[in-house]
Formats: structure tokens, sequence, C-alpha cells
């Protein structure tokens, strides 16, 4: 979603060895749970799951997030007083791809191509960092489900920091910039709820959580729940 990811090099021994997949994967999961965010949150992802897995078939249960009032921090707005914020050019696009080929992949780039916007964050030549925005308050979360959003409601992903700049807070100003350069009110994202990382990330940054979408596919049939502050949803017709 909107947290900023970090960049880890692959370890090939690793991906061969047979615990990657299965309940050796979901076991180094819970440790690296366990390990961030205690046994408080191990037992919490660990009911999901279980709640996820009960119902047989295939399960999906997201959070759903509003950003209205950023607040970058006073040194993070000093340390980026010379930095430029744009929206990015398709030249632009193809040279952030050839910088970060993991992050701008084939479906970033279609999405690019569909009109969603990428704001880029530079200091001098080099880059800071940089947040996406969809076009359109129709925002599909999952299996086709698509949330109408208010027309002052805008959905932000995908926010990535350089590796030298990370720690200066730079997120939550480029949070701010989107509603400035789009007119926006306020910023919407979601998070899958066994993700513990981009929930305290997001809340961090000062999301606050407006809503649960959950599905169950099973027996050849698809079900959905929303539950959703009304403020956020609009009941207007979209294309």
């Amino acid at each position: 979603m909107t947290s900023a990811s970090v960049e880890k090099a692959p370890d090939k021994a690793r991906a061969k060895a047979p615990e990657e997949t299965g309940v050796g994967h979901l076991v180094r999961r819970m440790r690296q749970i366990a390990k961030v965010h205690g046994w408080k949150g191990l037992l919490l992802f660990l009911a999901r799951r279980i709640l996820w897995w009960v119902p047989g078939g295939k399960c999906t249960r997201n959070f759903l997030y509003v950003l209205a009032t950023p607040r970058p921090a006073p040194k993070a707005v000093e340390a980026a007083k010379d930095h430029v914020f744009r929206f990015a050019t398709r030249e632009d696009l193809m040279a952030l791809r050839a910088l970060l080929p993991t992050h701008i992949r084939d479906d970033i780039v279609a999405a690019f191509e569909r009109g969603h916007r990428c704001l880029l964050q530079h200091d001098g030549e080099k880059l800071a960092g940089y947040t996406w925005v969809a076009p359109s308050p129709l925002t599909e979360i999952v299996w086709g489900f698509h949330v109408n959003l208010a027309d002052d409601v805008v959905y932000n992903y995908k926010g990535y920091t350089a590796p030298e700049y990370r720690g200066a807070g730079f997120q939550a100003l480029r949070h701010l910039k989107v509603l400035e350069m789009t007119g926006a009110k306020a910023l919407f994202g979601y998070v899958d709820h066994v993700n513990l990382d981009s929930q305290k990330g997001v809340e961090k940054s000062g999301y606050r959580k407006v809503g649960v979408l959950t599905g169950v596919r099973r027996g050849g049939k698809i079900r959905f729940r929303l539950r959703m502050d009304d403020s956020r949803w609009s009941t207007a017709s979209r294309t």
C-alpha cells in the first residue's frame, strides 16, 4: 500500500530449500512476527489466519484506511525544502524502471498507461522517493470488487523511499504533496488483515481504519461483506 518497501538481495541457497514453502514458510513467518510484534502480535496473526481458513474455499479480508491530515515532521519539511515534487512523465517512468526493475514491473507500466500517476521526489539529480495515485474514485480491492470512494478521496499506493533517505520522514511529506497537487481531501489505502507490518506502518503514518472488506469463494460462488464509514463512500454511478 502506502508504506515504503525495502529491497533485499535474493538468497539463492534459501530459495531452493524445501522449508521455503508450506509449513516451514509459515513457521519462519511466525518467528518474524513474534520478533517484531511480540507474542500479542503473533497470537493476533494466528487468530486471523484461523478465521481465514475456517470457512473453507478461498478467503480474503482487508482493512480499509483513510488519511485526512498528513503531518510530516518539521525536520522532514526542512530537509526537503529544496527538493522537487512532480508527476512522472513516461520518459521518467522508463528511467525509473531501469533503476528499479523489481519495483516498476509491467503491471505498473500498464497502470501508468491507464492514467495512474507517480509523484516523484527529487533531491537535485537523485531520486529520494515516489508514491502512486490512482485516477478514479472507483478502486479495486480484490477479485474485481471495487469500492466507490467519495469524490474528494484518492487511492494512494506503492510508496518507495530510496535507501539513503529512509528514516527522514519523507513518506508523510509525499502524502501531503499528493493532497496539495491533486486537490483531494484524503488518501485511501488498504492492507491485508494478516500483514501486521503494513498495518503498523499505515497507522504510524496517521491513517485511520474506516472499514473492513471480507470475501469468500466457495462452491462456485463468491460472497463479499463490506463495512465502511458512510462519509468515505459515494453513491454516484461510475463506469
